[in-house]
């Protein structure tokens, strides 16, 4: 009796392992065990660990060794066409994959997926294939680089099968990251992507990577879990729908990793292919044979006015979209400034050559007419140190010819706030340089701090209005420019103090 009750205990438990663990399993454990997989394992990780913290339990997880071990049965192959639960589920090794899965029928046939965003594949290549690469026809013949067992190669081995006598495109697998590597490098003309992922991508390369066309449909990414776990899928809702809101950890996450945020992400998504919402919507609402034409023509203002208010909609999604692209674009662009400015400012060996890149730097991102850099000691006195443009040969002689704006200088050091004068008219500063003279559209003096004091000023006679760009990328390089100074100041001390120092005000000719 006894041992007939041991084995009945031994067959309960393996029956339960085999249809994986519910949420008051995990919830009576105290552990979630999650499993990762693929190029973006930490990003998933992350995300997977912050719904441990949602359900207020311990994450325990685990990487996979190859992306399609998610999907294996029992004896450790991936079966599409057969209906199982993928065998990490099923055995309790894994409660949750939270790898963004694109959610497809034969996935579904082997766990529950619960999805949170739409998603598309897109193309992604070369910025000079984008005159060759414009639609899916065009990628006949073409060689390709994917990431085995996803859904990319899967549409790519479709879009194949589709081509009849036509040349295939020829699919060589790496992970994500060596397929974008192989397309920068021309080792392959494309790659297939997911759009989110391809806003990584393309905007930390944007001299080699380009994202040039959505192919397929739509479709939605969720998380898997086991088949028999109804209250994990419901908390599961629950999570995402509280994580569709600006600063959520999710939507702080998507930012980190894709450049864009989950909110940010949710306008993009909203452009895509809306054909199936509206065929619904027509058989919900369409008409019975035989109604009279007054009841037609009722229906059809009805629908030509909910069409306006859904164009309307449109139109100011893609706006929101391209400030958001633009920004993203701007912000790419600062970082790209300062990366500049630091490998330029390596190989300088003086204080004099340190000013004269900084200048020379700001140059190429600033519409700068003429510019001074000036040292400025602890008695607030003024040294010319380097000039942009101007009609002086030296800094000091440039300064010495614009006695005038020696005021805004002192102003400058004397309070550690910026200056700036807008349209300050043709009497008070010409730009000089071999070209000709003009007036300033703006000057502005921005102060370079270091350990709560102004060491230095940079003075800037700019030919357009001065913009919050142009604020954001000086105070971005500001630190890069007071930490150098500080540097030769210490190395240079004797130079530092020879002499009284003056105002220079303009450049020298570029």
């Amino acid at each position: 009796m006894l041992r007939s009750i041991a084995w009945l205990l031994v067959l309960m438990l393996a029956a339960g392992s085999a249809f994986g663990r519910t949420l008051e399993e995990i919830e009576r454990s105290r552990e979630l065990r999650i499993c990762v997989a693929g190029s973006s394992a930490d990003y998933y990780r992350a995300n997977g660990e912050d719904f441990a913290r949602y359900l207020g339990v311990e994450a325990r997880t685990v990487t996979l060794a190859q992306w399609d071990q998610q999907f294996h049965n029992a004896q450790g192959v991936t079966v599409q066409g057969e209906r199982y639960e993928a065998a990490p589920l099923a055995t309790g090794k894994c409660d949750l994959y939270p790898n963004d899965l694109h959610i497809t029928d034969w996935r579904k046939t082997k766990m529950t997926l619960v999805p949170y965003f739409a998603t598309r594949n897109v193309v992604v290549a070369r910025p000079e294939m984008r005159s060759v690469l414009r639609r899916e026809a065009d990628l006949g013949g073409r060689k390709a680089s994917v990431q085995a067992g996803t859904a990319y190669e899967a549409w790519l081995q479709g879009f194949n099968a589709g081509l009849g006598e036509s040349a295939p495109v020829a699919i060589e697998t790496a992970p994500t990251a060596k397929s974008m590597q192989a397309v920068a490098q021309r080792r392959a003309d494309f790659t297939v992507i997911a759009a989110e992922s391809a806003f990584h991508w393309v905007r930390n390369d944007l001299d080699n990577l380009d994202m040039l066309f959505p192919v397929g449909d739509a479709t939605a990414a969720g998380w898997g879990i086991a088949f028999a776990a109804p209250d994990l899928e419901r908390a599961l809702q629950r999570y995402f729908d509280d994580s569709r809101r600006v600063g959520s950890p999710l939507d702080q996450s998507w930012r980190r990793k894709y450049g864009v945020s989950l909110m940010e992400y949710q306008l993009f998504s909203a452009s895509f292919d809306r054909s199936g919402k509206w065929h619904e919507r027509w058989v919900a609402w369409g008409i019975p044979g035989g109604a009279a034409l007054a009841g037609v023509l009722l229906a059809m203002l009805f629908w030509a006015t909910r069409l306006r208010r859904e164009a309307g909609r449109h139109q100011l999604t893609l706006k929101a979209l391209q400030q958001s692209h633009d920004q993203l674009t701007r912000d790419a662009n600062r970082r790209r400034a300062v990366s500049d400015l630091l490998l330029a400012l390596q190989q300088v060996d003086t204080l004099a050559a340190f000013a004269r890149i900084v200048l020379r730097e700001l140059a190429r991102q600033l519409p700068m007419g003429q510019a001074l850099l000036v040292l400025v000691d602890e008695d607030l006195g003024v040294r010319a140190l380097a000039h942009y443009a101007g009609s002086g040969p030296t800094a000091e002689q440039t300064l010495s010819q614009w006695p005038t704006t020696a005021g805004m200088v002192e102003r400058c050091a004397a309070t550690g706030e910026p200056v700036l004068i807008e349209t300050p008219g043709a009497d008070y500063l010409r730009i000089q340089s071999g070209l000709g003279h003009c007036s300033p559209a703006a000057i502005y003096l921005l102060p370079i701090r270091h350990a709560g004091r102004v060491t230095a000023i940079i003075e800037l006679a700019l030919t357009e209005a001065f913009s919050q760009d142009h604020r954001l990328l000086l105070m971005d390089m500001e630190p890069i420019v007071a930490v150098g100074i500080q540097r030769f100041v210490g190395e240079d001390a004797a130079g530092a103090a020879a002499g009284p120092v003056r105002h220079v005000e303009e450049v020298q000719a570029p």
